[in-house]
């Protein structure tokens, strides 16, 4: 950093802070918050998702006020404090929440590349861009090292009112080793995209499992809220060509991306790219508008009407509304769309069924009427359009073997 900004003199008590998510969280500015946090006093922490541990999670939670999209990531640090309070929003609602007021927000502290006249928001929009134009300040990390990339990335350089400059790498994300269960997830998905579809992939081992079984494919598309590495790969060996797309043809279109530097990289002044806002990406009249779109998503448990819990597993938020309904409903809307939910049958080493005769935690991400195909190492459930005792039925034999017979004990008592 070769400039400083005295954040505690412009930090009020009781404001509501935003930061910039994932690879572009703005560590400096993180670190400058965390070391004047007694001095400015109560306040509200606004999260997305974080990847990266730039600011004390226990220093934070005792002095502010922890809001959060979700428990994903480092996100679940948090939860040891007590302090994690979700915004349940979907993704899509996120940006005119903020704009509006609903979600008022302060002060933002983001991360940008420079660009010609403007500055860029780089290779991620969210809600806390929203919040640029009309927060009382905007302090930015202006980093040399970002890709500047096309969309709705340009912000007006009057709109940030003071500025560091930083030169360092934007934070990675590494896929897992994928598992044999994954792999095996992946050919079952596989078989449901056909070539030219456009696809919604989410982040994790699932997704990935999927990216690696579609390498025969040909001429698919992206319409995504978040994508990593395996969409890149999937576009430079020339499985995803975009160019039969209904809307944006050519064109790969996201709300972030979420992987390695290499990943970012390939999207620096990439023309076959654009990062759009999530009202756009996670739209509804957006994907009627997209024929055939197969959304991916994943899930901690199903219970046997199709109800899907995606956040909470044990009590502890882990996981994120985020895009998950809108792509499940988006999808729906589609001409000739299929929304797909891809997870091991089982949890905790095997202990646990993931698909349930009801949703443990009470906690339903998507509703069972906007529920399409279940998909586990066993094989697949097809629900849309399915009375409940077919969606039991259908469910139970893609459970693991094991716990089968307590899930048909669980319907014959009329548990479901």
């Amino acid at each position: 950093m070769t400039d400083s900004v005295d954040i505690k003199s412009l930090i009020r008590r009781n404001d509501r802070i935003a930061f910039s998510p994932a690879g572009l969280e703005p560590a400096e500015l993180l670190k400058l918050l965390e070391n004047n946090l007694e001095s400015i006093g109560p306040a509200t922490a606004i999260l997305n998702v974080s990847i990266a541990d730039c600011i004390d999670a226990r220093k934070l939670s005792e002095q502010m006020h922890v809001m959060a999209l979700g428990g994903a990531l480092t996100n679940r640090r948090f939860q040891q404090f007590g302090a994690l309070d979700i915004i349940p929003a979907n993704y899509s609602a996120l940006p005119d929440l903020v704009a509006d007021g609903t979600i008022g927000i302060d002060v933002v502290l983001t991360q940008v590349a420079a660009s010609d006249a403007s500055y860029n928001t780089s290779f991620m929009v969210d809600h806390v861009v929203e919040a640029i134009p009309t927060a009382r300040v905007v302090i930015a990390e202006v980093n040399d090292r970002l890709p500047v990339v096309f969309g709705d990335t340009d912000i007006v350089r009057e709109d940030i009112d003071h500025t560091v400059t930083v030169s360092r790498d934007p934070f990675e994300l590494s896929a897992r080793p994928l598992s044999d269960t994954d792999r095996a997830i992946g050919e079952h998905v596989a078989k449901l995209i056909r070539d030219g579809d456009t696809l919604q992939v989410g982040l994790g081992a699932m997704p990935d499992a999927v990216l690696k079984a579609v390498t025969g494919h040909r001429n698919l598309g992206v319409h995504s809220g978040t994508i990593g590495d395996g969409v890149a790969e999937l576009m430079k060996s020339g499985v995803i060509t975009n160019t039969q797309k209904s809307i944006d043809p050519g064109v790969c279109v996201t709300a972030g991306l979420l992987g390695t530097n290499d990943l970012y990289q390939w999207a620096h002044q990439n023309s076959s790219l654009q990062v759009r806002s999530p009202r756009y990406t996670h739209s509804n009249d957006v994907h009627q508008q997209i024929d055939n779109l197969v959304g991916i998503n994943t899930a901690l448990e199903v219970d046997l009407t199709g109800q899907i819990n995606a956040e909470v597993a044990a009590g502890q938020q882990i996981g994120m509304l985020g895009g998950h309904s809108d792509f499940m409903r988006g999808c729906l809307r589609s001409n000739g769309g299929r929304g797909i939910v891809a997870m091991h049958a089982t949890g905790r080493g095997g202990t646990v069924s993931r698909i349930t005769p009801s949703i443990a935690d009470g906690i339903v991400t998507t509703a069972r009427q906007d529920a399409d195909y279940v998909v586990t190492e066993y094989g697949v459930a097809a629900l849309r359009g399915r009375s409940l005792s077919e969606r039991a039925s259908a469910l139970i034999g893609i459970a693991h073997p094991e716990f089968r017979q307590s899930l048909e004990q669980a319907v014959d008592d009329g548990l479901v």
